[in-house]
């Protein structure tokens, strides 16, 4: 069996094994009586989960031990409890405790920049909050087909990347510039990298690809430089890449946060199967309002007559108007939430199985103004949490591990946001909800806008990012309700619960569709 752990261990996933960890496996196979085909699948197994931990090149026996237990448990788990039940199985990830993972260029690899990442940060971390964002991406382009030449391929179909103080003295060359738009001057519309800055003529832009383009945005420009002006014939955003390209660019580094499972892909597809009962997803869930409370009990007694759903993801706002600390606010908003747990409670099916997640809304308390917004203070909240089995109260916008599926959560009326802010007009006809989807993924940012407009703790910016792209992208905002499928990524927008039609959406996550349903008025 020791040729088996060897080529296990070392051959496939570049282990160093100690003798006493060694001979700890083989005595676990040989204690378990395991066969060939068992002892692989289990040693695959526990290889896998040691990479995911990082826990360095070097097996030792007692990190080891204590990994052998744990995966036993684990997997013992699923056939005791149910899938569904598992911790690992159905993870909520804070914004604050996303990995603060940085880009380093200069060694092409993620690094932590910051011993300790804090709200009121250091002025280093603003400093380096673009050009983080900057190094990101352009790693991102330059890993591209159509930037990346092959070994005797024809060199000039492939595009070559200048930086801004390269144009100095080649007016009339054509030239291909990545950076981020900016008004420096009033009135006028910039290009910058790390090299500089250039002003850019975007009246006569020939082709211009989909999307939104606004101040802080990151762009491609194709064209000359004419009198000191970056004269522009094309612009569009930067190419996107899939989870899969991303994942083997970097496949030891977790940028989405939450423990890695005890379970390899091929098991959490298995939970998956077994357990494919959807997930609802609702956004400005008005408890303040009576109507919502009666279409919510309509809700629950719907899913009562069946196998409970998943999850229940509630995103705020989860009052009508905006919260107002230090008046009758305080006791009314806590009073919903007790309303809500009361509610769910007379469904003990629903209260026991499935998973409830809540997320903020900008008029929910508390926060400053900034992205993340912290979670809803316990105060409001403990009345609901003692009613209910599994619930999780969160930041905004957070992150959700179900199986082997990656769900970001964020709350923001970005449609409006962005088209106020927009430099340059999308062009009519198109579908509006296409362009933003486009540009949130191309941007790799769930925010692409100025500090001014939309501010983000600058320490926490990494959590703010929509890189690798996840598999769901749940975009709750005030414009009407859509599902888009864009590179690999299902993005939705529930719509407003309360002040519409009572609409949500089920996600079902084995299929990988949603489907808009809605609560008929009685």
């Amino acid at each position: 069996m020791q040729s088996l752990i060897y080529k296990v261990f070392t051959r496939k996933y570049s282990l160093s094994l100690q003798a006493d960890a060694l001979e700890l496996l083989s005595t676990v196979i040989a204690q378990n009586e395991l066969s060939t085909v068992d002892a692989t699948k289990w040693l695959e197994l526990l290889a896998d989960t040691w990479t995911k931990r990082e826990a360095g090149p070097l097996v030792e026996a007692g990190p080891l031990k204590d990994l052998v237990a744990a995966v036993s448990a684990g997997t013992s788990s699923v056939s005791s409890r149910g899938a569904d039940s598992a911790s690992d199985v159905f993870t909520v990830i804070s914004a604050f405790d996303v990995p603060p993972l940085w880009y380093d260029p200069s060694t092409k690899a993620f690094t932590h920049p910051f011993s300790k990442a804090e709200i009121l940060s250091s002025a280093e971390a603003k400093a380096s909050l673009f050009r983080q964002r900057y190094d990101l991406i352009k790693q991102r382009v330059l890993r591209n087909e159509n930037f990346t030449p092959v070994m005797f391929s024809d060199h000039n179909r492939f595009r070559t990347l200048s930086t801004i103080d390269s144009l100095q003295g080649r007016e009339g060359e054509r030239f291909l510039l990545l950076g981020m738009l900016a008004q420096l001057e009033e009135g006028k519309l910039f290009l910058e990298d790390r090299a500089g800055s250039i002003e850019l003529d975007v009246t006569n832009v020939g082709k211009r690809a989909h999307g939104l383009f606004t101040e802080s945005s990151f762009v491609l420009v194709d064209g000359c430089v004419e009198d000191g002006v970056f004269r522009v014939d094309e612009i569009g955003l930067p190419p996107p890449e899939t989870r899969d390209v991303t994942r083997n660019a970097f496949p030891n580094v977790n940028l989405f946060g939450g423990s890695p499972s005890l379970r390899t892909e091929v098991q959490l597809r298995e939970i998956e199967v077994a357990t494919d009962n959807g997930m609802v997803i609702l956004s400005d869930v008005w408890l303040d309002q009576p109507s919502t409370m009666r279409a919510l009990r309509v809700l629950f007694d719907g899913f009562s007559h069946s196998a409970p759903p998943i999850a229940f993801i509630f995103i705020g706002d989860f009052s009508s108007r905006p919260f107002v600390a230090g008046s009758g606010d305080t006791t009314q908003y806590r009073d919903n939430m007790t309303a809500l747990g009361q509610l769910i409670s007379e469904f003990p099916d629903i209260s026991r199985s499935s998973h409830f997640v809540f997320v903020p809304g900008a008029n929910d308390p508390w926060g400053s103004g900034a992205l993340p917004k912290p979670r809803i203070a316990e105060y409001f909240t403990k009345r609901l949490e003692s009613r209910l089995s599994h619930v999780t109260f969160t930041t905004n916008p957070c992150r959700i591990k179900y199986c082997a599926h990656e769900i970001v959560v964020f709350r923001e009326d970005l449609l409006k946001r962005i088209r106020r802010n927009c430099v340059l007009e999308p062009e009519e006809g198109t579908d509006v909800a296409k362009h933003l989807v486009r540009t949130i993924i191309d941007q790799g940012h769930l925010c692409p806008l100025p500090q001014r407009i939309r501010p983000v703790y600058w320490a926490y910016d990494h959590a703010m990012r929509v890189y690798p792209v996840p598999d769901v992208l749940v975009l709750a905002d005030r414009f009407d309700a859509y599902s888009v499928n864009y590179e690999k990524c299902h993005c939705v927008n529930p719509g407003e619960f309360s002040s519409g039609e009572f609409s949500f959406f089920m996600y079902y996550p084995v299929s990988r569709t949603s489907q808009y349903s809605k609560i008929p008025k009685s």
